[in-house]
Protein backbone atom coordinates (compact mmCIF):
# COMPACT_ATOMS: atom_id res chain seq x y z
CA UNK A 1 0.00 0.00 0.00
CA UNK A 2 1.06 3.23 -1.04
CA UNK A 3 1.69 6.14 1.61
CA UNK A 4 0.58 8.99 -0.39
CA UNK A 5 1.01 12.97 0.48
CA UNK A 6 -1.79 15.09 2.12
CA UNK A 7 -2.94 17.81 -0.02
CA UNK A 8 -1.33 20.18 2.98
CA UNK A 9 1.99 18.68 2.41
CA UNK A 10 1.85 18.91 -1.07
CA UNK A 11 0.93 22.50 -0.56
CA UNK A 12 3.64 22.95 1.92
CA UNK A 13 6.24 21.16 -0.36
CA UNK A 14 5.39 23.66 -3.40
CA UNK A 15 5.29 26.90 -1.75
CA UNK A 16 8.26 26.30 0.17
CA UNK A 17 10.12 25.74 -3.38
CA UNK A 18 8.55 28.41 -4.57
CA UNK A 19 6.61 26.63 -7.10
CA UNK A 20 9.89 25.47 -9.12
CA UNK A 21 11.31 22.25 -9.67
CA UNK A 22 13.99 21.32 -7.00
CA UNK A 23 15.78 19.87 -9.56
CA UNK A 24 19.31 21.38 -10.12
CA UNK A 25 19.96 23.44 -13.14
CA UNK A 26 15.94 23.47 -13.54
CA UNK A 27 13.58 25.41 -11.54
CA UNK A 28 11.17 25.69 -14.02
CA UNK A 29 8.11 27.13 -12.45
CA UNK A 30 5.29 24.34 -12.31
CA UNK A 31 2.48 26.41 -12.37
CA UNK A 32 1.07 29.39 -15.02
CA UNK A 33 -1.87 29.76 -17.12
CA UNK A 34 -3.49 27.05 -19.42
CA UNK A 35 -4.13 28.04 -23.40
CA UNK A 36 -7.62 25.97 -22.62
CA UNK A 37 -9.08 28.67 -21.21
CA UNK A 38 -8.69 32.23 -20.36
CA UNK A 39 -8.90 31.85 -16.77
CA UNK A 40 -7.57 28.14 -16.16
CA UNK A 41 -3.86 27.28 -14.85
CA UNK A 42 -1.94 24.39 -15.64
CA UNK A 43 0.08 22.74 -12.97
CA UNK A 44 3.26 20.48 -13.30
CA UNK A 45 4.14 19.98 -10.06
CA UNK A 46 4.87 16.94 -8.24
CA UNK A 47 5.31 15.79 -5.13
CA UNK A 48 7.61 13.34 -5.26
CA UNK A 49 8.62 10.85 -2.81
CA UNK A 50 11.95 10.47 -1.33
CA UNK A 51 11.74 7.01 0.01
CA UNK A 52 9.67 5.24 -2.49
CA UNK A 53 5.62 5.37 -0.98
CA UNK A 54 5.38 1.59 -1.64
CA UNK A 55 9.06 0.68 -0.35
CA UNK A 56 9.17 -2.12 -3.27
CA UNK A 57 11.99 -3.70 -4.81
CA UNK A 58 13.98 -1.21 -6.22
CA UNK A 59 13.27 1.46 -4.58
CA UNK A 60 14.91 4.21 -2.46
CA UNK A 61 13.78 2.27 0.94
CA UNK A 62 14.25 3.12 5.06
CA UNK A 63 15.60 0.06 6.44
CA UNK A 64 14.35 1.52 9.82
CA UNK A 65 10.06 1.23 8.57
CA UNK A 66 7.90 -0.89 10.28
CA UNK A 67 4.23 -1.44 10.15
CA UNK A 68 4.13 0.83 12.95
CA UNK A 69 5.87 3.70 11.43
CA UNK A 70 5.10 3.55 7.54
CA UNK A 71 3.38 7.43 7.94
CA UNK A 72 6.95 8.22 7.95
CA UNK A 73 6.76 7.83 4.08
CA UNK A 74 4.36 10.93 3.67
CA UNK A 75 6.03 12.81 5.91
CA UNK A 76 6.58 16.31 4.83
CA UNK A 77 10.70 15.44 5.37
CA UNK A 78 10.03 12.51 2.69
CA UNK A 79 8.90 14.87 -0.04
CA UNK A 80 10.37 17.18 -2.56
CA UNK A 81 8.67 19.39 -4.96
CA UNK A 82 9.59 18.58 -8.98
CA UNK A 83 8.62 19.04 -12.44
CA UNK A 84 7.15 16.33 -14.03
CA UNK A 85 10.09 15.31 -16.03
CA UNK A 86 12.57 15.37 -12.91
CA UNK A 87 9.91 13.64 -10.91
CA UNK A 88 10.15 10.36 -13.16
CA UNK A 89 13.72 10.71 -13.30
CA UNK A 90 14.31 10.64 -9.84
CA UNK A 91 11.75 7.64 -9.22
CA UNK A 92 13.55 5.53 -11.58
CA UNK A 93 17.38 5.86 -10.85
CA UNK A 94 17.76 4.86 -6.94
CA UNK A 95 21.13 4.28 -7.12
CA UNK A 96 21.88 8.20 -8.49
CA UNK A 97 19.44 9.53 -6.35
CA UNK A 98 20.09 9.46 -3.03
CA UNK A 99 18.55 10.04 -0.43
CA UNK A 100 20.81 12.18 1.61
CA UNK A 101 21.29 14.24 -2.11
CA UNK A 102 17.51 14.86 -2.56
CA UNK A 103 17.07 16.05 0.96
CA UNK A 104 20.20 18.53 0.17
CA UNK A 105 18.11 19.45 -3.10
CA UNK A 106 15.02 20.10 -0.98
CA UNK A 107 16.60 22.25 1.63
CA UNK A 108 19.15 24.27 -1.03
CA UNK A 109 15.85 24.59 -3.07
CA UNK A 110 14.26 26.14 0.32
CA UNK A 111 16.78 28.47 0.43
CA UNK A 112 17.12 29.80 -3.01
CA UNK A 113 13.22 30.35 -2.72
CA UNK A 114 13.86 32.53 0.45
CA UNK A 115 16.67 34.26 -1.06
CA UNK A 116 14.44 35.20 -4.18
CA UNK A 117 11.75 36.55 -2.31
CA UNK A 118 14.10 38.34 0.16
CA UNK A 119 16.59 39.89 -2.89
CA UNK A 120 14.59 39.52 -6.14
CA UNK A 121 17.53 38.24 -7.31
CA UNK A 122 17.27 36.10 -10.51
CA UNK A 123 20.44 34.00 -9.31
CA UNK A 124 20.46 34.31 -5.36
CA UNK A 125 22.98 31.61 -4.45
CA UNK A 126 25.96 32.49 -6.08
CA UNK A 127 25.55 36.17 -4.58
CA UNK A 128 24.39 34.49 -0.82
CA UNK A 129 27.86 32.49 -1.12
CA UNK A 130 30.06 36.13 -2.05
CA UNK A 131 28.98 38.10 0.39
CA UNK A 132 30.67 35.27 2.61
CA UNK A 133 27.60 33.09 3.58
CA UNK A 134 28.35 29.38 3.21
CA UNK A 135 26.56 27.02 1.12
CA UNK A 136 27.59 23.56 1.46
CA UNK A 137 27.81 21.49 -1.84
CA UNK A 138 25.84 18.31 -1.91
CA UNK A 139 28.13 15.28 -1.20
CA UNK A 140 28.71 12.84 -3.63
CA UNK A 141 31.92 10.47 -4.41
CA UNK A 142 32.27 8.78 -8.10
CA UNK A 143 34.54 6.88 -9.63
CA UNK A 144 35.98 5.36 -12.41
CA UNK A 145 38.45 2.44 -13.82
CA UNK A 146 38.15 3.19 -17.32
CA UNK A 147 38.56 6.39 -19.92
CA UNK A 148 34.83 6.43 -21.76
CA UNK A 149 32.35 8.27 -22.77
CA UNK A 150 30.09 6.42 -20.19
CA UNK A 151 33.21 7.43 -17.71
CA UNK A 152 33.16 10.90 -18.75
CA UNK A 153 29.06 11.17 -17.99
CA UNK A 154 29.62 9.62 -14.72
CA UNK A 155 31.90 12.77 -14.13
CA UNK A 156 30.03 15.09 -15.17
CA UNK A 157 26.75 14.33 -13.86
CA UNK A 158 28.32 14.16 -10.66
CA UNK A 159 29.63 17.76 -10.62
CA UNK A 160 25.77 18.52 -11.96
CA UNK A 161 23.91 16.63 -9.05
CA UNK A 162 26.19 18.52 -6.30
CA UNK A 163 24.55 21.49 -7.34
CA UNK A 164 27.77 23.38 -8.30
CA UNK A 165 26.43 25.02 -10.80
CA UNK A 166 23.19 26.71 -8.90
CA UNK A 167 25.75 27.88 -5.96
CA UNK A 168 29.05 28.74 -7.48
CA UNK A 169 27.29 29.83 -10.33
CA UNK A 170 26.89 28.36 -14.24
CA UNK A 171 30.61 29.30 -15.27
CA UNK A 172 32.23 28.39 -12.92
CA UNK A 173 30.68 25.20 -12.36
CA UNK A 174 30.54 23.94 -16.37
CA UNK A 175 34.63 25.18 -15.89
CA UNK A 176 34.73 22.70 -12.88
CA UNK A 177 33.21 20.30 -15.22
CA UNK A 178 35.46 20.58 -18.41
CA UNK A 179 38.24 20.49 -15.96
CA UNK A 180 38.09 17.14 -14.55
CA UNK A 181 36.90 15.47 -17.60
CA UNK A 182 39.82 16.38 -18.98
CA UNK A 183 41.81 15.34 -16.52
CA UNK A 184 39.95 12.24 -16.74
CA UNK A 185 41.24 11.88 -20.19
CA UNK A 186 44.81 12.83 -19.62
CA UNK A 187 45.06 10.64 -16.51
CA UNK A 188 44.18 7.43 -18.59
CA UNK A 189 45.73 8.48 -22.10
CA UNK A 190 49.26 10.06 -20.97
CA UNK A 191 49.51 9.18 -16.94
CA UNK A 192 48.69 4.91 -17.33
CA UNK A 193 46.02 5.94 -14.23
CA UNK A 194 44.22 2.85 -13.16
CA UNK A 195 41.45 4.71 -11.48
CA UNK A 196 40.12 8.09 -11.59
CA UNK A 197 37.80 10.15 -8.48
CA UNK A 198 35.80 12.63 -7.82
CA UNK A 199 34.81 13.90 -4.12
CA UNK A 200 32.48 16.71 -3.54
CA UNK A 201 31.47 17.88 -0.61
CA UNK A 202 30.89 21.37 1.34
CA UNK A 203 33.14 23.94 -0.28
CA UNK A 204 35.51 21.60 -2.21
CA UNK A 205 35.84 19.54 -5.16
CA UNK A 206 38.87 16.78 -5.03
CA UNK A 207 39.97 15.33 -8.03
CA UNK A 208 42.10 12.26 -7.20
CA UNK A 209 44.05 9.96 -9.66
CA UNK A 210 46.97 7.23 -9.42
CA UNK A 211 48.58 8.54 -12.41
CA UNK A 212 51.78 9.98 -12.92
CA UNK A 213 52.98 13.04 -11.25
CA UNK A 214 51.48 15.78 -13.53
CA UNK A 215 50.08 19.17 -10.85
CA UNK A 216 48.23 22.39 -11.97
CA UNK A 217 50.75 24.10 -12.92
CA UNK A 218 52.33 22.63 -15.33
CA UNK A 219 49.17 21.60 -16.90
CA UNK A 220 48.35 25.20 -16.87
CA UNK A 221 52.53 26.12 -18.74
CA UNK A 222 52.14 22.86 -20.48
CA UNK A 223 53.46 24.04 -24.06
CA UNK A 224 51.49 20.95 -25.96
CA UNK A 225 48.99 21.30 -24.19
CA UNK A 226 45.54 21.53 -25.78
CA UNK A 227 41.61 20.17 -23.89
CA UNK A 228 43.41 20.32 -20.44
CA UNK A 229 45.45 23.12 -20.71
CA UNK A 230 41.98 25.43 -21.92
CA UNK A 231 40.10 24.11 -19.26
CA UNK A 232 42.89 25.23 -16.58
CA UNK A 233 43.36 28.45 -17.77
CA UNK A 234 39.45 28.70 -17.78
CA UNK A 235 39.32 27.59 -14.17
CA UNK A 236 41.83 30.07 -13.38
CA UNK A 237 40.65 33.03 -14.54
CA UNK A 238 36.85 32.67 -14.10
CA UNK A 239 36.57 33.96 -10.66
CA UNK A 240 39.19 35.62 -7.71
CA UNK A 241 37.40 33.48 -4.85
CA UNK A 242 38.43 30.23 -6.26
CA UNK A 243 41.47 28.22 -5.03
CA UNK A 244 43.49 25.46 -6.50
CA UNK A 245 45.90 23.30 -4.44
CA UNK A 246 47.66 20.40 -5.99
CA UNK A 247 49.91 17.71 -3.76
CA UNK A 248 51.66 14.04 -4.05
CA UNK A 249 49.97 11.76 -1.89
CA UNK A 250 50.53 7.99 -1.67
CA UNK A 251 51.62 7.90 -5.46
CA UNK A 252 48.26 9.47 -6.61
CA UNK A 253 47.54 13.60 -8.08
CA UNK A 254 45.44 15.12 -5.71
CA UNK A 255 43.71 18.40 -6.99
CA UNK A 256 41.20 20.35 -4.61
CA UNK A 257 39.61 23.18 -6.00
CA UNK A 258 37.71 25.55 -2.70
CA UNK A 259 35.44 28.49 -3.19
CA UNK A 260 36.53 30.85 -0.69
CA UNK A 261 34.12 32.65 1.92
CA UNK A 262 36.60 33.52 4.58
CA UNK A 263 39.84 33.32 6.11
CA UNK A 264 38.92 30.82 8.31
CA UNK A 265 37.10 28.64 5.77
CA UNK A 266 40.38 28.15 4.30
CA UNK A 267 42.20 27.06 7.29
CA UNK A 268 39.33 24.36 7.65
CA UNK A 269 38.97 22.87 4.13
CA UNK A 270 42.55 23.54 2.09
CA UNK A 271 45.05 21.16 3.05
CA UNK A 272 47.47 23.06 1.09
CA UNK A 273 47.17 26.43 3.71
CA UNK A 274 49.07 27.96 6.30
CA UNK A 275 47.76 30.51 9.12
CA UNK A 276 50.07 33.29 9.21
CA UNK A 277 50.48 32.71 12.73
CA UNK A 278 52.53 29.51 12.20
CA UNK A 279 53.95 30.88 9.22
CA UNK A 280 55.99 33.81 10.63
CA UNK A 281 56.60 31.54 13.43
CA UNK A 282 59.34 29.19 11.15
CA UNK A 283 60.27 26.03 11.69
CA UNK A 284 61.04 24.04 14.72
CA UNK A 285 62.78 20.30 14.99
CA UNK A 286 66.14 21.79 13.32
CA UNK A 287 64.62 23.88 10.66
CA UNK A 288 62.56 20.89 9.46
CA UNK A 289 60.41 21.33 7.05
CA UNK A 290 56.57 21.01 7.74
CA UNK A 291 54.76 18.45 5.54
CA UNK A 292 52.88 21.06 3.23
CA UNK A 293 55.98 22.18 1.67
CA UNK A 294 57.15 19.05 0.19
CA UNK A 295 53.96 17.37 -0.82
CA UNK A 296 51.81 20.90 -1.83
CA UNK A 297 52.90 22.61 -5.25
CA UNK A 298 51.46 26.00 -3.89
CA UNK A 299 51.69 26.94 -0.12
CA UNK A 300 48.40 29.41 1.08
CA UNK A 301 48.87 31.63 3.66
CA UNK A 302 46.13 32.34 5.42
CA UNK A 303 46.12 35.71 7.51
CA UNK A 304 43.30 35.83 10.18
CA UNK A 305 40.58 39.22 10.18
CA UNK A 306 41.58 41.43 12.83
CA UNK A 307 45.25 40.77 12.31
CA UNK A 308 47.04 44.46 10.78
CA UNK A 309 49.98 43.19 8.25
CA UNK A 310 51.26 46.45 8.03
CA UNK A 311 54.91 46.94 5.51
CA UNK A 312 57.40 46.26 8.61
CA UNK A 313 55.77 43.42 8.92
CA UNK A 314 55.77 42.72 5.23
CA UNK A 315 59.68 42.98 5.22
CA UNK A 316 59.68 40.28 7.27
CA UNK A 317 57.38 37.94 5.29
CA UNK A 318 59.87 38.63 2.53
CA UNK A 319 62.83 37.34 4.37
CA UNK A 320 61.13 34.42 5.11
CA UNK A 321 59.82 33.78 1.95
CA UNK A 322 63.94 34.26 0.98
CA UNK A 323 64.51 30.97 2.90
CA UNK A 324 61.85 29.34 1.38
CA UNK A 325 63.51 30.18 -2.40
CA UNK A 326 64.44 26.94 -2.34
CA UNK A 327 61.52 24.84 -2.29
CA UNK A 328 60.40 26.17 -5.70
CA UNK A 329 57.16 26.67 -4.25
CA UNK A 330 54.13 29.29 -4.87
CA UNK A 331 52.74 31.40 -2.54
CA UNK A 332 49.87 32.74 -1.63
CA UNK A 333 48.52 35.22 0.73
CA UNK A 334 44.43 35.44 1.76
CA UNK A 335 43.78 38.10 4.00
CA UNK A 336 41.14 41.20 4.07
CA UNK A 337 42.20 45.09 3.94
CA UNK A 338 45.82 44.15 2.96
CA UNK A 339 47.37 47.86 1.53
CA UNK A 340 48.74 48.50 -1.71
CA UNK A 341 52.02 48.93 -0.26
CA UNK A 342 52.23 45.58 1.35
CA UNK A 343 51.15 44.37 -2.00
CA UNK A 344 53.69 46.20 -3.37
CA UNK A 345 56.70 45.10 -1.10
CA UNK A 346 55.62 41.41 -1.54
CA UNK A 347 55.28 41.84 -5.82
CA UNK A 348 58.76 43.56 -5.59
CA UNK A 349 60.77 40.85 -3.97
CA UNK A 350 58.66 38.01 -5.80
CA UNK A 351 56.68 39.32 -8.76
CA UNK A 352 54.87 36.04 -9.25
CA UNK A 353 53.24 36.11 -5.89
CA UNK A 354 49.25 36.47 -5.40
CA UNK A 355 47.20 38.16 -2.50
CA UNK A 356 43.75 37.19 -2.53
CA UNK A 357 41.22 39.69 -0.80
CA UNK A 358 38.23 38.23 0.70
Amino acid sequence: MREEFSEDTKERLKNRAGNACSFPGCHIPTSGPSLESAIQTANTGVAAHICSASQGPGARRRLDISKFDRRLLSDYRNGIWMCQLHAKMIDTDEVRYTVEMLNHWRELAELRAHLKQATNSQYPLPLHLRQGNEIPLAKIIRSTTENSHSALATISSAVEDSCIYDVWGKALGMAVRDLACELLKNAFEHGNATKFEIDIGLDRVRIKSDDSPFSFSQLLSHSQGRGGQVAAAGLAEVDHQLITSYRRVDGSNVLEITFITSQEQVLKSNHCSVSFDDFSRGFSRDNELPDIYISCETIYIVIPQGTTFIPSIAFGVVRQLQQLEMTGKKFIFIGSGISDSVVAILKNAFPDIQVKQV
